[in-house]
């Protein structure tokens, strides 16, 4: 039995989706991202803006003179400097700059020299330069490695306007960088979060399967495979196998003591009842070694079926013709079902399996014994053989007096008889002797109710393995 067949209904797939869906909404993001750092956008609105300014400067310079320009410059840098909240900001507070000079010496601005331009760049939109600035009242210079700069010539005056953008093409190289990382990362859990999920499934089935094999076989020596020790599943698999060997060892214990006390109560037993033998009332005698033969018969069932669920030995397996044993025990009961005016009918097929055919016949022969015994006169019973490409069935169907729906789960444990049953004589270990025989041939036995629709009766099916 698998417990998880449809992999898409798990939860570990739909966390594993989950986690992907979040993953890939995080890599478009973070695509935008990088698509945004990548394509200039700042670099261009800083370009956009150093224009900006030198234009209103010269158009100032055009309509109201070099005057007006100089007192532009003053003042604006008179808030640069109130907005930086030092009288003199420092380099790192420097990154736009403006400067008039004249006969190359600066008359306005922030700077106290002209830029010196150490190297230009041609760029696709808008040029760059790596230039030299030196603030005023200091002889310390700073290198613009990457700066938008603008000249423009007002009558006997340059004017300077420019920007270093190193702090953009850090922040753009690093958004790069970054989202590539991010990217590479949450793939990775994409693809981690569905192995771990096909990783639990898989252990989740192979946990099912084991347990429904020891449902099935009634073997507790089936153990789970631990082939790891780091995930919570092989702690759990680990404890599962401790619980099978205390119940293992458990049972073994309570078949021991009753094997124990059928083997040594077996021989007493038989000592009595050749005791009673000498019993001159023939009655008497009759009774009481009818009942130490009933004793003897029970301890050598449990004995018997012991010996099937705990050996499982299968020397006496060979090709057998299953439709030739059904026929013996068919033509064996044939007179018994005549002589209580049932009707006793077959339906086989020509079937070949492997098997002990002693067994199958005690078994074949156990189950026919109850419907011939707990039917009434005139009714029928019915034996068919059928076989498929995968299974061999043999079914002994009874319209007898039956069991009711809730006794049939109970019809394999040891001296369990239903009500209808408990006037006649037996002692409930037929039927466990039979799922024994049937367990062996790795069948399974089912019991259906009122097979022959008649309002009661027993079914039998034995469903082997081809």
């Amino acid at each position: 039995m698998i417990a998880i067949r449809d992999f898409t209904r798990s939860s570990s797939f739909r966390v594993g989706v989950l986690l992907t869906t979040l993953a890939c909404i995080a890599i478009v993001l973070i695509v935008y991202f990088w698509r945004l750092t990548s394509s200039d956008l700042f670099i261009s609105e800083s370009n956009a803006a150093v224009n900006a300014k030198a234009n209103a400067l010269v158009t100032l310079y055009e309509n109201l003179g070099i005057d007006a320009v100089k007192s532009a410059i003053a003042k604006d840098t008179n808030q640069s400097s109130l907005s930086a909240k030092t009288p003199s900001p420092s380099f790192e507070h420097l990154r736009s700059f403006v400067a008039l000079s004249k006969d190359e010496q600066v008359v306005a601005g922030n700077l106290a020299s002209i830029p010196l331009v150490l190297e230009r760049h041609k760029g696709v939109n808008f040029d760059t330069a790596e230039i030299v600035i030196t603030r005023p009242n200091s002889s310390s210079r700073k290198t613009l490695r990457q700066a938008l700069m603008r000249e423009d010539v007002l009558g006997n005056y340059t004017l300077y306007v420019g920007r270093g953008i190193d702090d953009l093409y850090s922040a753009q190289w690093f958004g790069k960088t970054f989202s590539w990382i991010i990217v590479v990362l949450l793939c990775t859990l994409s693809i981690l979060s569905f192995a771990i999920a096909v990783y639990v499934v898989n252990r989740i089935n192979r946990m099912s399967q084991t347990a429904d094999k020891i449902i099935k076989t009634g073997s507790l020596e089936e153990r789970l495979e631990i082939d790891s020790n780091w995930d919570d599943l092989s702690s759990l698999s680990f404890v599962f196998n401790q619980m099978l060997d205390t119940i293992e060892s458990s049972v073994n214990n309570i078949k021991s003591v009753t094997d124990s006390i059928a083997h040594d109560l077996r021989t007493p037993l038989s000592r009595l009842r050749n005791t009673l033998e000498r019993i001159e009332d023939d009655q008497l005698r009759e009774d009481t070694t009818q009942e130490a033969d009933n004793l003897l018969n029970m301890f050598n069932s449990l004995l018997r079926i012991s010996g099937l669920e705990t050996t499982n030995k299968k020397e006496g397996f060979c090709n057998t013709d299953a439709r030739a044993i059904v026929e013996d025990v068919v033509d064996l009961y044939h007179p018994l079902a005549e002589e209580r005016n049932i009707k006793l009918s077959s339906q086989l097929e020509n079937v070949t399996m492997l098997a002990d055919p002693n067994l199958l016949f005690q078994a074949v022969a156990n189950v026919l014994d109850n419907a011939i015994k707990y039917s009434n006169k005139d009714s029928m019973v019915t034996v068919q053989l059928t076989s498929t490409s995968r299974h061999i069935v043999i079914a002994v169907n009874d319209a007898g007096i039956g069991v009711g729906e809730h006794d049939i789960v109970n019809l394999e444990r040891r001296f369990y008889r239903a009500d209808g049953s408990r006037s006649s004589k037996g002692n409930g270990l037929g039927l466990s002797l039979v799922s024994a025989i049937v367990k062996l041939h790795d069948g399974r036995t089912w019991f259906v109710h009122d097979p022959l629709m008649q309002g009661h009766g027993l079914g039998v099916v034995f469903c082997f393995p081809r």
